[in-house]
């Protein structure tokens, strides 16, 4: 089921040389610290996701205090595109015409076109099936999920809506971050 440019990225990155002077964000590491927001932030999961092609990223979990945010990276010719998520119930989030929208997906096998937010709109703009895993977890221990992407008006924030399986859902709210916002790296 998973060829072996997956085993090649886990190789790769158990070999990478850490200059810890002139780290980037998608070289964190579980336990390490970061500063953002003027917060100091623990890294406390680092996840991968394989979107097919030989398309990778990652996603760093950054706690401080009782906040939780997710770092998402993707590199694209040694350019680092980010963007910032926060999980949000997915209760919230209704189809245009105010119904439920986990009920919309199950009954039309699809989510509608347009979703509400805490009344702002958002609109579908891809579907994505990939491939997630913990970097905690056994090099081949991924499960398949579909995401939906929906983008509000000025393209300022994202709202992702994921299924994992026939009836578990997630949702979060994200926008784009400059690399640059983050700030003295600690190691473990």
């Amino acid at each position: 089921m998973f060829n072996w440019f997956k085993k090649k990225k886990e190789e790769e990155k158990k070999t990478d040389f850490l200059d810890v002077t002139n780290m980037r964000v998608n070289q964190m590491r579980k336990n390490g610290f970061v500063d953002y927001d003027l917060k100091t932030w623990q890294v406390t999961a680092v996840y991968e996701y394989d979107w097919g092609n030989n398309y990778w990223a990652d996603e760093f979990q950054l706690v401080q205090a009782d906040e939780t945010a997710y770092l998402y990276v993707e590199e694209d010719g040694g350019h680092l595109d980010c963007s910032i998520a926060y999980k949000i119930n997915i209760n919230e989030v209704d189809s245009e015409d105010g119904k439920d929208v986990v009920d919309h997906i199950l009954d039309k096998e699809q989510p509608p076109r347009k979703v509400l937010y805490r009344g702002e709109l958002f609109i579908k703009e891809k579907e994505s099936l990939g491939h997630f895993r913990d970097t905690n977890d056994g090099p081949d221990d991924w499960s398949e999920f579909v995401t939906w992407t929906f983008h509000n008006k000025d393209k300022t924030k994202s709202l992702n809506i994921e299924q994992w399986g026939e009836q578990e859902f997630a949702a979060a709210v994200s926008q784009p971050i400059g690399e640059l916002m983050f700030s003295n790296f600690i190691v473990p």
